[in-house]
């Protein structure tokens, strides 16, 4: 691995317009790319072939594999990825890091990194001891609660952690079924 020297720690805003190169092997990508999504570092990919020409992959370009958008998956990527980084990489991404807006179903997901939907239910569960969507839940109900205790209206909160303008009664009836009291009684009995 090659890396390009950085400035020191104490300059930051330097730090935060220096670029650097990091030169590594196609096994070491996958893990890679995960350290920096879940830092959400902003970088170019290139890709230098066996042959020695470099390819730089632009935003524009659709083989590339983060978006500013959405991060997604392209096949190179993918095909290079084990099961469990797949699973790992859709906990990462749709759990950690977009707890807070609507999700696609575990089918499209399944779909999305090449895997049928019964056996990224079934590994899904044996890797994170739950199922996808009570994981996704249970993160967006933690991050309600924070919300809640912080003083945020519940309306606000709702609308926070991705209930719609319509969707303020669902997320009520979430929250309490998840922690077994309404936001509001929640809130009062935390915030003073």
């Amino acid at each position: 691995m090659k890396v390009s020297p950085i400035p020191s720690l104490n300059d930051t805003s330097k730090m935060q317009q220096q670029t650097v190169c990091i030169q590594i092997e196609q096994k070491d990508t996958p893990m890679l790319l995960s350290f920096l999504l879940s830092k959400q570092i902003s970088f170019d990919l290139i890709y230098q072939s066996p042959n020695h020409k470099t390819t730089l992959v632009s935003e524009q370009q659709k083989e590339l594999v983060v978006t500013q958008d959405r991060e997604m998956l392209n096949k190179e990527m993918l095909l290079s990825m084990s099961v469990r980084q797949k699973i790992e990489w859709t906990y990462e991404y749709y759990i950690q890091q977009k707890c807070n807006e609507s999700i696609p179903s575990e089918d499209e997901i399944a779909s999305q990194i090449d895997m049928a939907p019964s056996q990224f239910r079934t590994l899904f569960k044996r890797i994170y001891g739950q199922g996808f969507y009570q994981l996704y839940l249970a993160k967006r109900m933690e991050y309600a609660s924070k919300l809640l205790r912080k003083g945020f209206k519940c309306n606000e909160v709702a609308k926070a952690v991705g209930y719609g303008n319509n969707s303020a009664i669902k997320f009520n009836k979430m929250f309490q079924k998840h922690f077994g009291i309404t936001p509001k009684k929640y809130q009062l009995k935390y915030v003073q």
